[in-house]
């Protein structure tokens, strides 16, 4: 059965997926003459979702997109990059645990 929820969190995992490929290719290529930096778009898509008076199935339709920038990457800026798509990995890979922890529950009748 999948619920909203574990869509949004299937999706947010794919999204961070190719976020550390984009991350991993521009730290690749920082010294490539003329290599865009890479970058994928997702949380933007989920705030206007979540701020809109729209029903919550809209949520259904966000997908990541991956992005070419104009400018050159720069180590810094992919390495806290890279810090952040690990933290909020984590985060969804608790919420998948969370929501599956609950699902047993519920056919079981007890945790763990």
């Amino acid at each position: 059965m999948k619920t909203m929820t574990l869509n949004l969190l299937a999706r947010a995992m794919q999204a961070y997926t190719w976020r550390m490929q984009a991350l991993s290719s521009n730290v690749a290529n920082l010294d490539t003459p003329g290599y865009q930096r890479l970058s994928v778009s997702f949380e933007e898509m989920l705030q206007d979702v979540r701020h809109s008076i729209e029903s919550p199935h809209d949520a259904l339709d966000i997908q990541a997109h991956v992005v070419v920038e104009d400018e050159a990457p720069i180590l810094e800026d992919e390495l806290m990059e890279l810090a952040d798509t690990q933290m909020r990995t984590q985060l969804a890979s608790r919420a998948l645990h969370g929501h599956f922890n609950k699902m047993r529950i519920g056919i079981t009748g007890r945790s763990g």
